[in-house]
């Protein structure tokens, strides 16, 4: 494989990984340290104090909890200026982010599986390997075992994990979530919509209060020579076991049933000598199915009683937290993990910024992130500090004081930002995002202006140029304006990345 300059581009090393050194960042981060570093190291010995109270209150490390959802745009959720206004209302969501931490300038990857993988490797697709959606009964296109996950960092720590809902990383043995860090698991082996392509997949069948043939135009696959599963259910060092085979009636009402998995696993582990770490990764805002009990939404759409569905386990999982005590220890993030994807408007997501799922525009990969923890995160809060998901790996395993089992034998593009959370805005330690869609570098952002590599206009034949706050909607490119005094130093950035 080759990168866009024409180098050959490294992305699944077999090496064994060197813990306790120095970890190696992305050159732009190594600037930014050397420039704010005596203030980091302050602000971190004040989030040490407070994560060492913390834990002599309750005994143990924080608990985690990463609630992930799919296709929801920036502006889907009443907190971003949707909600109510867009016929599908998100109360529990609302006051998630009344009581934390709401992120305005939040990036995930451009796709399902890259998003998922550079979250649990902490590492950008393109290094990781998982730079595209991986299919059914595909081989060698899952996050490779050679990859050093969250999950296995902190069960390293002495944590329990668990992963319920949607996986999408990849079906072969290595692949799996058992065989990626997490203690038990419940999954849907591969991505549930595909279930219309199942052998038992029927033209006419309701696929939310809809018919096949009228969301798809097509007669439907009878007789489609492939099976695409189901739900799969193991323990570490277990044989996965199916659950169930995929139907229409049980993917409807499947994200409320890894929603209730996840509150049992809360239970279990509520009182545990061990923290524990678990996901919750539905499929709302996904276009096919709907849960039978939600969808009487204003929207009248698949996606609206999905998000309605999803914004009800959310708060159900919320109180679980509560009514067990232990919300104090335990920083639940939200996020969702791409912008919509239109090819089946209205049901899918939608977002007021230009872009969609696959794009590197804003609306594809500028999403809602949420972080909630009561008594540690100050309520209220709307940083416009640069996120992206890599960082949450980071930022997790700082928290359970795990750097030293982070692997620095390659490039981790993650950075800490729990002095962000616990300390609040401005104490961010990224100001730049690199924008890959699968190989390739279409965009750079740095601080408010944004490099577009892949124009648009032919008219500007270098590069399109945004100013992020004065443009959030990538209008009105200006190549000398903005250009001509950031190309060089975004430049010379794009050269030390590469």
């Amino acid at each position: 494989m080759r990168n866009i300059f024409g180098g050959l581009l490294v992305v699944g090393l077999s090496v064994a990984p060197i813990l306790g050194a120095d970890l190696v960042h992305d050159a732009e981060f190594v600037r930014m340290e050397a420039e704010f570093g005596e203030q980091w190291k302050a602000d971190d010995a004040v989030v040490r104090e407070r994560l060492a109270a913390l834990e002599k209150k309750f005994g143990k490390k924080p608990n985690f909890v990463y609630i992930l959802a799919d296709d929801v745009g920036y502006t889907e959720l009443g907190s971003y200026g949707g909600g109510k206004i867009r016929g599908a209302p998100t109360p529990n969501l609302d006051k998630m982010a009344d009581q934390g931490m709401r992120f305005l300038s939040f990036y995930s990857e451009v796709e399902c599986s890259p998003s998922r993988g550079a979250l649990m490797s902490g590492r950008l697709p393109i290094r990781n390997g998982l730079y595209n959606i991986t299919l059914p009964g595909e081989v060698g296109g899952g996050l490779h075992g050679d990859e050093v996950t969250l999950a296995e960092i902190l069960s390293d720590a002495g944590y329990f994990t668990g992963h319920f809902g949607k996986w999408h990383m990849g079906g072969e043995d290595e692949h799996l979530p058992t065989s990626q860090g997490f203690d038990e698991a419940e999954w849907s082996e591969g991505n549930p919509p595909w279930w219309v392509n199942n052998k038992a997949a029927k033209a006419t069948e309701d696929v939310g209060g809809f018919t096949q043939r009228g969301m798809l135009h097509h007669p439907g696959p009878e007789n489609f020579p492939y099976d695409t599963g189901g739900v799969m259910r193991a323990k570490k060092g277990e044989e996965p076991q199916l659950v169930y085979e995929y139907s229409m009636e049980r993917y409807n009402t499947y994200d409320s049933e890894a929603a209730d998995r996840v509150i049992d696993f809360i239970e279990r582990r509520a009182q545990a000598d061990q923290p524990f770490f678990v996901n919750f990764w539905g499929k709302a805002n996904h276009f096919w199915g709907a849960h039978p009990d939600f969808r009487d939404t204003p929207a009248g759409t698949n996606t609206s009683a999905q998000k309605v569905e999803h914004d009800y386990n959310t708060g159900r999982i919320l109180k679980a937290l509560v009514d067990l005590g232990i919300a104090e220890n335990t920083l639940v993030i939200w996020s969702s993990d791409y912008g919509p994807m239109y090819t089946v408007h209205p049901h899918g997501g939608y977002s007021l910024l230009p872009g969609s799922k696959g794009e590197t525009r804003e609306g594809g990969i500028r999403v809602p992130s949420i972080a909630w923890w009561p008594g540690m995160i100050e309520a209220g809060q709307d940083p416009m500090d640069i996120v992206q998901i890599t960082d949450w790996f980071t930022t997790i395993v700082s928290l359970a004081d795990a750097e030293d089992s982070i692997p620095t034998d390659r490039v981790i593009d993650g950075v800490d930002q729990s002095a962000l959370l616990v300390l609040g805005e401005g104490k961010g330690r990224r100001d730049y995002v690199f924008h890959w869609n699968r190989d390739k570098l279409e965009a750079v952002r740095k601080d408010q202006i944004k490099f577009n590599l892949k124009p648009r206009n032919p008219g500007f034949h270098f590069y399109e140029v945004y100013n992020i706050y004065h443009d959030p909607a990538e209008r009105f490119p200006n190549e000398i304006q903005n250009g001509a005094w950031a190309g060089p130093g975004i430049n010379k950035m794009i050269q030390e990345h590469m």
